[in-house]
């Protein structure tokens, strides 16, 4: 038996594969896909620049008065810095930094503008009072002679000493002594109030309101902020202006229920820091446990209100005692986009190392 010989066999119908590298147009959308990639990473790198730096920032010194002059406690420093951060948190302005150095206040915000904040040292004390007379105030004239009795000491640098001169004017309970803080009031509505914030809850009060436009006589207190659990702004639709939203307690609740029960048609004053805000007439009993406040508000300022009614007071005076530009370091979220793109980077990187790899390897 013979076999044939390997070159009698008849060829194969197909020549044998042959191994090549990537096509022209291959490599092209290749590169051009690694180009696209290392282009668009470098753009997300450019537009985020801002994450890795440092933010400018303006550090605010404030000193602290109580009202009878003693140095706050340690506990009411740490309650003012607890309200100082609630209400950053409400103007927006959430990665500032508060701190207690001694008996001084130190604010830190992240922004050149000192007046982004101007609210947030006011002492936010409301009181809800009857009101017992309403006159205009004597805006643009010149304040007269301070009433003979009883007569107001001349101010003082002792803030203590100017808050207990205008106790004694002002919150007397003598219908003598009221008649003429009303006058003398009447005539400086437009001047700082020394007793901002500082007035007795108990006392009757002679005080103007917040546009200067009036000055009034207001009994005791019948709530105080104290009775309030939250506060929101917003618009309301049927009084056509932005009002301040207050929930209450439980006690505040029944308090306010039976307040306005007891004194439908008569005028209620909302004060904040001794100023007079609102002063609406009582319609119809309030049961529901919501207060609203409303007045000459914008949308900021009602925000800004709500913010400081819903923070608490302060539980003793903030002044400014100086500024100075600073820089604060990068927030939580900035550090954590830094993270990602360095992440993302990474990964870029492998990406293009291990494509460029193939395309040399393989040409």
């Amino acid at each position: 038996m013979t076999y044939p010989l390997p070159s009698q066999f008849p060829p194969p119908p197909f020549p044998p594969p042959q191994r090549s590298g990537p096509s022209a147009s291959t490599r092209t959308l290749g590169l051009l896909f690694l180009a696209v990639l290392v282009g668009g990473y470098a753009a997300a790198v450019f537009l985020t620049r801002h994450i890795w730096e440092d933010r400018e920032a303006t550090r605010m010194t404030y000193s602290t008065a109580t009202s009878d002059g003693a140095p706050p406690s340690p506990d009411d420093l740490e309650d003012a810095r607890e309200v100082v951060e609630k209400r950053l948190h409400g103007v927006r302005l959430s990665g500032s930094e508060v701190a207690v150095d001694g008996n001084t206040v130190v604010v830190t915000i992240p922004s050149r503008n000192p007046d982004a904040v101007r609210d947030i040292t006011m002492p936010g004390r409301l009181t809800i009072r009857p009101v017992i007379h309403a006159m205009p105030a004597k805006t643009g004239s010149s304040s007269p002679q301070t009433p003979s009795t009883p007569a107001p000491r001349p101010a003082k640098p002792d803030q203590a000493q100017r808050i207990s001169d205008e106790k004694e004017l002002r919150q007397s309970v003598n219908p003598s002594i009221q008649i003429l803080a009303l006058q003398y009031q009447a005539t400086r509505c437009d001047d700082d109030d020394a007793m901002a914030g500082h007035d007795d809850p108990n006392l009757p009060l002679v005080t103007c309101s917040t546009d200067g436009q009036t000055v009034y006589l207001l009994g005791k207190s019948v709530m105080t902020g104290a009775e309030i659990t939250d506060a929101d702004s917003g618009y309301n639709d049927d009084a056509g202006q932005y009002a301040i939203d207050l929930a209450l307690t439980a006690a505040g609740t029944k308090t306010w229920a039976d307040f306005t029960s007891a004194n439908v048609g008569n005028q209620t004053a909302f004060t904040l820091d001794s100023r007079v805000v609102s002063a609406p007439q009582i319609r119809e009993a309030i049961t529901g446990g919501r207060v609203q406040i409303t007045g000459n508000f914008t949308a900021e300022s009602a925000r800004e209100l709500a913010g400081v009614l819903g923070s608490g007071s302060l539980p003793f005076s903030l002044s400014l005692e100086s500024t100075a530009d600073t820089m604060l370091p990068a927030t939580v979220i900035a550090k954590l986009a830094r993270a990602l793109v360095i992440m993302v980077g990474i990964g870029v990187l492998a990406i293009t190392a291990v494509g460029m790899a193939y395309l040399v390897r393989r040409r």
